[in-house]
């Protein structure tokens, strides 16, 4: 009710409003400003954002369904142990190798890391094995041996760049 009442009150007070009709051609000049063709806004923004929603989209899906080599996969304890135990000896023998690391021995290390990567690789497969079919005795023990084959071929790789400083070492003393 009191809606209404403000509402007759608005219509009483019709002596204050403005009732003096336009100047003449004011609809006239009103139609051409509408009729003016404004410039297009530049929409260049749109594809772009649809292009990068759709590299969002399909980045995260690659993360979490295409390529499961990121996920972290469960092992049991026992296996947990000795892969924790063995990667941490493997780091290790991987600092010790970098640290002797000459301008001589550089092409060996290079070389090294790249036979590394691929044993990391076959790592990698046994962990997707691992995680589509369970943990079975044949994969973890694949997975082991292939560790200790990274240790012993690091600890082989380090006695060769231990030689050839050795070697360096006797020609720079010879020279002298």
């Amino acid at each position: 009710m009191n809606n209404l009442n403000n509402l007759n009150s608005f219509f009483k007070d019709q002596d204050s409003w403005d009732l003096e009709e336009p100047i003449t051609g004011h609809e006239k000049r009103f139609l051409d400003k509408l009729k003016i063709n404004k410039p297009k806004k530049n929409q260049n923004w749109i594809p772009l954002s649809i292009a990068a929603s759709l590299l969002l989209g399909f980045g995260i899906l690659y993360l979490n369904f295409i390529n499961p080599t990121k996920q972290e996969i469960v092992f049991s304890p026992q296996v947990q142990q000795a892969h924790d135990s063995i990667s941490s000896i493997i780091n290790n023998e991987l600092l010790a190798l970098k640290e002797k690391e000459t301008p001589k021995s550089k092409a060996l290390i290079v070389d090294a890391m790249k036979q590394m990567n691929s044993l990391e690789k076959d790592y990698d497969n046994l962990k997707l094995e691992i995680a589509k079919n369970g943990e079975n005795k044949q994969i973890v023990y694949a997975m082991i041996t292939n560790m200790q084959t990274r240790i012993s071929f690091i600890k082989s790789v380090l006695d060769q760049v231990e030689s050839v400083n050795k070697i360096n070492e006797n020609d720079n003393e010879n020279r002298i």
